[in-house]
């Protein structure tokens, strides 16, 4: 009976704070961050307004049209008797738009950003062309770039991609995929010698899903770059090669690339959750129960060198696993989409509802990694959980990407 409460409890817990934080990121985003203006509402103008014939289109939305600035090629509109907007164009597109309004929604604005996880702050835009300013901040949302400048008190959106960038891409630039059939296994280890938070091992669920079979390549990886205009992460010393994995790279980069693929190809990419690339790695229903994802022997699937050596080689140069995926021990750590917790499987094992899909925290500062590198071979095994803050890179890390189903 008690271990019934404790589930029950335990499954109300992660309801209420799933639907709770679903609402406080409602709540913010529809919070007016100037007087007049919506986040959501000056996204829709970003990609909705026209430039001929303007006024009449604006007016129709409450908006007054006040001038043009021919030198910044810039319209200002007003709507009520506060707040002024910065309407930038380029050829035949709206670049950028920004709002000016009283300090206190300005901070109101920041707030917002900075409190809900649907804004990623990001110290570097990466991006061609675009010139970073100190006394901005910038956070990155679903294909946009937002910001908050210090200056002038101004809150501003552009795009995070080029306007005329064509929804399409070339197959040889698609990551290829291997579709694993959702199932429940055993997550983490039962070795008493194994990482405290490897432990202690309990029954996972995950749902169908496609995973890459290689990591993602420097080749796809500068593709991406190239049609967003983005900089290529600093090149490891060896340099890039087409067929090695992409390192260097940060999770924000991850996401970004996950979200413009999705754009893309009008499909859902991201990010593999913990369960989802441990099951995988694992061999999933074909399991044979490896030590590494494939083999007992590191040697067999991954790559090992002199500690500290990140020296990588090409995707697909060992044996794969039981799935055909390769690289999941020992190329380079790969980032999940998952926080770090080092508690969690002990909370998760201690409340666990067989069946129900594993869902990791919902918050956290750091993001695991799995898989090891070549350099970390004792760091390859399947179980092994890494973990570093989402904004740093290290010249072994790279990551492969999932397929959700249609």
């Amino acid at each position: 009976m008690k271990l019934i409460i404790k589930t029950l409890a335990f499954m109300m817990i992660c309801f209420s704070t799933s639907n709770l934080s679903a609402q406080i990121d409602s709540e913010r985003l529809s919070l007016l961050f100037a007087e007049g203006y919506k986040i959501d509402e000056l996204v829709f103008l970003l990609d909705n307004m026209p430039i001929k014939k303007h006024e009449k289109w604006m007016e129709k939305r409450g908006y007054t049209f006040r001038e043009e600035i021919p030198s910044k090629k810039c319209l200002v509109y007003k709507k009520g008797e506060v707040v002024t907007l910065f309407i930038f164009l380029g050829k035949e597109y709206i670049s950028e738009i920004q709002v000016s309004s009283s300090p206190q929604k300005y901070y109101q604005a920041i707030d917002t950003f900075a409190k809900s996880p649907l804004f990623r702050p990001t110290k570097m835009l990466k991006k061609v062309g675009i010139t970073e300013d100190e006394k901005k901040k910038y956070w990155r949302n679903n294909g946009f770039i937002f910001y908050a400048d210090t200056n002038n008190y101004r809150v501003g959106v552009f795009r995070d991609y080029p306007f005329e960038m064509e929804r399409k891409i070339s197959k040889s630039y698609l990551p290829e995929m291997v579709y694993v059939k959702k199932g429940s296994f055993m997550m983490g280890s039962k070795n008493e010698e194994s990482p405290s938070d490897t432990k202690p091992a309990f029954t996972a669920t995950v749902n169908n899903f496609n995973i890459g079979q290689y990591e993602v390549t420097v080749k796809q990886f500068r593709y991406f770059c190239s049609e967003t205009k983005r900089k290529m992460p600093d090149a490891p010393s060896a340099g890039w090669q087409d067929d090695y994995p992409i390192r260097n790279i940060t999770w924000d980069d991850a996401i970004d690339y996950c979200h413009w693929l999705s754009y893309v190809t009008e499909k859902k990419y991201r990010l593999p959750s913990e369960a989802e690339w441990e099951y995988a790695a694992r061999g999933a229903q074909k399991t044979k129960n490896f030590i590494y994802a494939g083999s007992d022997f590191l040697e067999k699937v991954g790559w090992t060198f002199k500690k500290n050596d990140a020296v990588m080689k090409r995707v697909g140069g060992t044996y794969p696993n039981e799935l055909d995926i390769y690289d999941m021990s020992a190329n380079v750590f790969e980032w999940t989409n998952d926080w770090y917790n080092p508690t969690w499987y002990e909370s998760v094992s201690r409340n666990l509802v067989f069946g129900v899909v594993y869902r990791g925290p919902s918050v956290g500062t750091q993001k695991v990694v799995r898989g090891g590198s070549a350099s970390e071979s004792s760091k390859s095994k399947i179980i092994y959980r890494g973990k570093i803050a989402p904004s740093n890179y290290y010249v072994d890390i790279g990551f492969r990407v999932v397929l959700e189903e249609d």
